[in-house]
């Protein structure tokens, strides 16, 4: 029997996909046809090529599954059309979740994210129960991110063995895109942010995600979530560029700004990406929102009961960093 990961090829499917070959299963993944699988190209992986939104196309690659990890999504900060993170993230997952309840899946997870996650009044870090309250917040991503999680409750209540796991910001090796994670790290690197400004978010190891996945399959109790982060990253974005230049030598942006000025300078920024460049700005208004928000995450619960590990974010960002130059993404001659 086989354990099905869609999006295989993805930052956190592939590194899964890996994790479980080294546990000695038989992994099937699945891939659009104009996917990159440069992440697990050489990998012993049975590759199916299915899009979430094909429940034909999902049918046949679970058949015969006993496990199923659900990883394909949509990540993105900018799309010129919000309706495909709906269709990919919330209706895609739908599809997953009833195939897997009709061909009796023994056990699901789905991979959300910190983007589903609401923040508290008191600016102390938000745990598995603090709901969603974001929705003036201009990020379709965030919205879909936590209708994808209630979607996958539906499905729990008509007896679906499942398990949310929901990583905050992932950091490693193998971020081929790369992610809007990555590319944060990568804009840095390449001197593209001039300022700074108040905020921050959570961060958290690729490794440590991955374990987080296993051990959530493992033992993680039907119909719970947990928080994939790290309690020692909750880092203000000053901290988070300084440290990234440290590491890797850089000079990392020193000028602080207001944040109504850095919102204006990302509204002319889309602005230019919807009318004129049509590729991401440099920070979309709802990212730059979020950021400013600061959403800390509490992971206890997962180091509690998933044993979820803890990477120093320094060791992290030093191995992103070592992978990027390594890889050609950034060079220092």
């Amino acid at each position: 029997m086989s354990t099905l990961i869609t999006g295989g090829n993805g930052f956190v499917g592939s590194a899964l996909a890996k994790k479980l070959l080294e546990q000695g299963e038989d992994v099937r993944v699945t891939i659009r046809k104009e996917s990159n699988t440069s992440a697990i190209d050489g990998l012993d992986v049975e590759k199916v090529y299915a899009d979430v939104r094909d429940q034909g196309a999902i049918a046949k690659a679970l058949k015969g599954c006993r496990k199923l990890y659900h990883t394909a999504a949509l990540y993105k900060v900018w799309l010129p059309d919000d309706q495909e993170l709906h269709d990919v993230n919330v209706e895609g997952t739908r599809i997953v979740m009833q195939e897997a309840l009709r061909q009796e899946v023994a056990k699901v997870v789905l991979t959300s994210s910190i983007a589903a996650l609401g923040i508290t009044a008191d600016g102390e870090p938000s745990d598995e129960q603090v709901r969603f309250n974001l929705w003036d917040t201009r990020l379709p991503y965030e919205i879909s991110k936590y209708e994808s999680e209630e979607v996958a409750g539906e499905f729990v209540k008509q007896g679906l063995p499942l398990v949310i796991v929901r990583p905050s910001l992932v950091l490693g090796e193998q971020d081929f895109y790369p992610t809007p994670s990555g590319q944060l790290v990568l804009d840095v690197l390449h001197g593209r942010y001039l300022f700074y400004l108040d905020g921050g978010i959570n961060l958290v190891d690729i490794n440590d995600v991955i374990a987080g996945h296993c051990a959530a399959m493992d033992q993680g109790k039907i119909g719970e979530s947990y928080n994939l982060g790290n309690n020692q990253n909750n880092i203000s974005l000053k901290e988070l560029f300084s440290l990234i230049g440290e590491v890797s030598g850089v000079s990392a942006p020193w000028i602080k700004i207001p944040y109504s000025v850095a919102l204006a300078y990302a509204n002319i920024s889309l602005l230019m990406a919807n009318y004129v460049t049509h590729k991401p700005p440099l920070f979309a208004p709802g990212a730059l929102e979020v950021l400013h928000l600061f959403k800390k995450m509490d992971s206890t619960k997962a180091i509690g009961e998933l044993g979820l590990p803890q990477t120093s974010l320094r060791e992290t960002i030093r191995r992103t960093v070592d992978w990027y130059r390594e890889n050609d993404y950034w060079s220092t001659t």
